[in-house]
């Protein structure tokens, strides 16, 4: 197959998953070539080069002797991978997951948490769409059909978040459906938003012996009856500081919360509830602005990854892409831990991709390569605002028509 190196970024990368040798001893029984452990490894290489359609993963095997020689497959036909996609047991890859989490947890067992906080937890789900036919299986109301991920996201100091926890789920299932199995007794501070307030749950967590710390989004329009007033500086964002009551209308009992209102830049009001009586109603606030962590990992493995194209729309192959999505990006997070880079995750992964045939060492080097420009180029000079125009001039409409 040529020369290949052996330590290769490729290699690198896809040997984290220690999976590319693997066969499942069901699904693999009469499999000669493409096995389970080939066909994740070869989907994790298409999620870290953005690799969108079935005939661009073949045309890259066959083109890439280093991928050949790691999974010992030489071609396949695309028809086979979107086959075996329904033939992956979901329980190796929840084996996968848990274990790299495993172990970006005990390379952070030493981290102390958010500023003085301790250590946050937001808690959210996305939503990916799926086609109107191939999707049915997945239809929730009018038009709408698609999967969401439920996320746990665990924040174990600034710059390291990573989900700690998934829970996979058709469109129509509510985020509260959810929260139990992604909610656990934990030292950590777990933050919701409005899709979150169940004032059972809320109870529970208050009441519970080792209360499970939380701060959580009020919705509109809730009802509270006011106990205590605290002092609030008249130069803070916060506007109420307050111990309230809460009335659990399910049960008819009624719990006690801290409630912090406050405000952001654009001068949108807050209204959050805790059980944190140890912090300030400032330090309050900016844990909730930490949620913003979670839309975040979203936005980055959409845009990044490519989790919102699926190869195949069966119901199982769908939960199986999700999962090789979210696994990618533990990867990405434990190898961006392991070279201590000053780089973003993302911009790690951008070179990555330019670097993945070149010798690791040569990655390194490029990685933490100094900028060779001191200058900061040619800086903009501020405009003076002009006076606006008291009436606005009627423009007519350009119309262009090419030969």
């Amino acid at each position: 197959m040529g020369n290949i190196t052996k330590n290769s970024v490729l290699r690198k990368c896809l040997q984290r998953l220690a999976f590319h040798s693997f066969r499942c001893p069901f699904e693999d029984h009469y499999s000669k070539k493409l096995t389970v452990g080939a066909t994740v490894t070869l989907f994790v290489e298409a999620q870290f080069q953005q690799r969108r359609f079935l005939p661009d993963i073949v045309l890259n095997l066959q083109t890439n002797s280093e991928l050949q020689d790691l999974i010992e497959i030489s071609t396949i036909h695309e028809s086979s991978l979107n086959r075996k996609l329904d033939a992956i047991p979901l329980a190796y890859l929840e084996w996968l997951f848990t274990e790299l989490v495993r172990e970006l947890k005990v390379r952070k067992a030493e981290a102390k948490g958010i500023q003085h906080f301790g250590k946050l937890t937001p808690v959210d789900s996305t939503s990916i769409s799926l086609p109107k036919v191939l999707g049915d299986w997945a239809f929730y109301q009018s038009k709408t059909k698609g999967v969401k991920m439920h996320v746990r996201l665990l924040s174990v100091e600034a710059g390291c978040h990573f989900p700690d926890e998934i829970v996979l789920s058709t469109i129509g299932v509510s985020d509260q459906q959810a929260v139990k199995r992604l909610v656990i007794p934990a030292e950590t501070t777990y933050i919701f938003d409005r899709g979150y307030v169940n004032y059972g749950n809320f109870r529970e967590w208050s009441e519970s012996e080792g209360a499970l710390l939380f701060v959580a989004r009020l919705r509109a329009k809730t009802k509270y009856t006011v106990q205590a007033e605290r002092p609030v500086s008249s130069h803070s964002p916060i506007s109420r500081d307050a111990d309230v009551e809460i009335l659990d209308k399910t049960s008819g009992q009624t719990f006690h919360v801290r409630l912090v209102q406050f405000q952001d830049q654009q001068g949108k009001v807050y209204e959050v509830i805790t059980n944190r009586q140890d912090l300030s109603a400032e330090d309050i606030g900016e844990i909730y602005r930490c949620r913003w962590q979670i839309e975040l990992f979203f936005k980055w493995i959409k845009q990044h990854l490519a989790t919102i194209h699926f190869h195949n729309h069966h119901p199982h192959a769908v939960w199986v892409q999700c999962y090789i999505a979210i696994i990618t990006a533990l990867i990405c997070q434990l190898i961006h831990l392991e070279i201590q880079t000053s780089q973003s995750v993302w911009n790690m992964l951008r070179m990555m991709r330019y670097y993945a045939r070149e010798d690791w060492e040569d990655f390194i080097k490029a990685l933490n390569r100094e900028p060779t420009r001191s200058s900061k180029g040619r800086q903009k000079v501020p405009k003076l605002e002009e006076p606006h125009a008291q009436t606005k001039e009627k423009r007519a409409t350009v119309k262009i028509i090419l030969a």
